[in-house]
């Protein structure tokens, strides 16, 4: 959820720093006092396009900044972006700021890192869904209708089955062509790629190799100024009169004696008799390091010859030694191939064909589940929509065959979500609709629909109120409210029985300060809501009349429809 909205110099916003709650959040205000100057700021968090004109009047920039809370899936789903992207996240707290100069230039972070504009919209799909203007609705971006359909009927595990048996397929593919290439070319390099596996066999390489015997060479250079430091140290650890097992020796005999008598001495024994069996542990290994350490002339020449053995084909190939052993295993590969080239050929053919066969089943499959899910749903939905100001409404999902013969990223499908508001006019694209109140609408009754099936914690709703009232102006209310239960809503409405049925009220409001008008944003406690709500109810005219009937809204029960 949206915890806090800062804003800055946007158009008649000065500055506001804005807590939002849980559940359904109502922003009212009279008509030009600013109200979407609130959903131009959620906007600018999640990518929409923003120009120089939204700066306030001499201010450098205009500033939103959102902090959201995350938790369960969509944190899961945000960490999994930034960790793509190298930022860091905390797995809860997630600030993004954006920036629009009065240049017209866009700068964009997320918790203090830098990101693209493309980046944000990327991360904006995973915060907030916005839905008021057609630029701002997420069902209008290509594939949506493929996606809701997909959520609706819970393909999701179909879907992913899908996905990994297309991989396959891709990578059958890959395969194919780097064989025919391979192929198309191997008698001529046919004796290359002999000498090469031979060279590697001789050399008979070890991964790791090469530091073992830097270490060796190094040792074996060095030997008689180790072998004299090494004395030197096990002399002042074991063997002179003064040496340190001796001096510990006696200090934890005299401690253990010390301590006999008074037991508060044996915390300060413990570490002198760990001192001490360390030295004596010391002493030993030293000996043994003495005793295997002599100068072997003969034993550095081998290594020193070995090492630029190894040096010579890593410089005639050009590859490091774990490069030089995965490639012995594709020269191993690629010879077998090129001696059997019609065998290996009908071998990858075959594998290409099964796993054809396989997506193909699996698309098919979706395609029955989708064509049953289209119908049920677009009746459902239909359905849903009589309550909201649609009494001949139709909504339906369109399954049509994906152009070309290849299986595409989703399948052999492509949807379209068509819909008509009157009965004898034909069904045409979600895109035609006219009204950003009816498409708003729209989408609140498909949001209901996939309420347990949502991805996205944050709904926000703008013109959703449009040209409505009475029953279907309650009806949208109860379900901004029935939205509300399980994430956070925000809703722009100039209704009061839809503002009424909110948690939390922001009222947007002008005033003149210094010779210039600016927007404020406050939010309203109990006493300022009933004059909100009776403002709403009867204008500027606020009577005591007004004021219960907004008190009397907001004690209103919610009736479900």
């Amino acid at each position: 959820m949206l915890e806090r909205l800062t804003i800055r110099d946007l158009a008649l916003v000065e500055r506001a720093e804005i807590a939002l709650g849980e559940g359904l959040l109502a922003v009212t205000g009279e008509t030009g006092s600013g109200k979407s100057l609130f959903v131009d700021s959620l906007g600018m968090l999640v990518g929409a396009r923003a120009d120089a004109d939204i700066v306030r009047e001499g201010a450098k920039s205009a500033i939103a900044e959102g902090e959201f809370r995350l938790g369960g899936s969509s944190a899961r789903r945000v960490n999994a972006l930034l960790e793509e992207w190298g930022i860091e996240f905390d797995g809860e707290t997630l600030i993004v700021r954006r920036e629009v100069t009065a240049e017209g230039r866009s700068r964009a972070s997320v918790n203090q890192s830098p990101v693209t504009l493309a980046n944000l919209k990327r991360l904006g799909e995973l915060l907030l869904d916005l839905h008021g203007q057609h630029e701002h609705q997420s069902l209008l971006r290509e594939g949506a209708a493929l996606t809701t359909l997909d959520r609706l009927a819970g393909l999701e595990d179909a879907r992913a089955r899908y996905a990994d048996l297309l991989a396959a397929l891709r990578e059958a593919e890959g395969e194919r062509e780097r064989l025919q290439t391979s192929l198309a070319t191997y008698a001529e390099r046919r004796d290359y790629l002999l000498s090469a596996a031979t060279d590697l066999d001789d050399a008979a390489l070890v991964d790791g190799e090469e530091d073992t015997l830097k270490l060796d060479a190094a040792r074996l250079a060095h030997a008689d100024r180790l072998r004299q430091l090494t004395a030197q140290a096990l002399s002042a650890l074991s063997e002179d009169e003064a040496s340190a097992a001796r001096s510990l020796g006696s200090a934890r005999h005299a401690l253990e004696q010390a301590a006999a008598l008074d037991p508060s001495l044996e915390e300060t024994l413990a570490p002198v008799q760990e001192a001490a069996i360390a030295a004596e542990d010391a002493s030993r290994a030293l000996a043994r390091y003495l005793d295997s350490l002599e100068a072997d002339p003969a034993a550095l020449e081998a290594i020193e010859e070995r090492r630029e053995r190894i040096a010579r084909l890593t410089r005639k190939y050009r590859r490091s030694v774990p490069e030089l052993l995965a490639w012995r295993e594709e020269l191993r590969a690629e010879l077998a191939d090129g001696e059997d080239g019609d065998g290996a050929l009908a071998r990858v053919q075959a594998r290409l064909e099964d796993a054809e066969a396989a997506v193909r089943r699996e698309a098919k499959g979706l395609t029955k589940a989708r064509t049953a899910a289209a119908k049920e749903w677009s009746a459902l939905l239909s359905k849903e929509l009589l309550p909201l100001g649609f009494p001949h409404a139709r909504v339906t999902f369109e399954v049509l065959p994906l152009a070309g013969a290849r299986p595409g990223a989703n399948g052999l499908d492509e949807v379209l979500l068509r819909f008509t508001a009157n009965p004898g006019e034909p069904a045409r694209p979600l895109q035609k609709i006219a009204s950003g109140g009816e498409l708003s609408r729209v989408m609140l009754a498909l949001k209901c629909a996939l309420q347990t099936r949502d991805r996205v914690d944050l709904l926000v709703f703008d013109e959703v109120d449009s040209g409505i009232g009475g029953s279907v102006a309650q009806a949208v209310g109860e379900r901004l409210r029935r939205l509300a239960q399980d994430r956070q809503v925000i809703c722009v409405t100039h209704l009061p029985m839809i503002a009424a049925l909110a948690r939390h009220h922001l009222a947007v409001s002008k005033q003149i300060s210094a010779g210039r008008t600016i927007a404020r944003v406050q939010l309203l406690e109990k006493s300022a809501r009933v004059e909100e709500l009776a403002r709403m109810l009867a204008g500027e005219r606020v009577t005591d009349t007004t004021r219960r009937q907004a008190r009397e809204l907001l004690a209103t029960p919610v009736q479900e429809s």
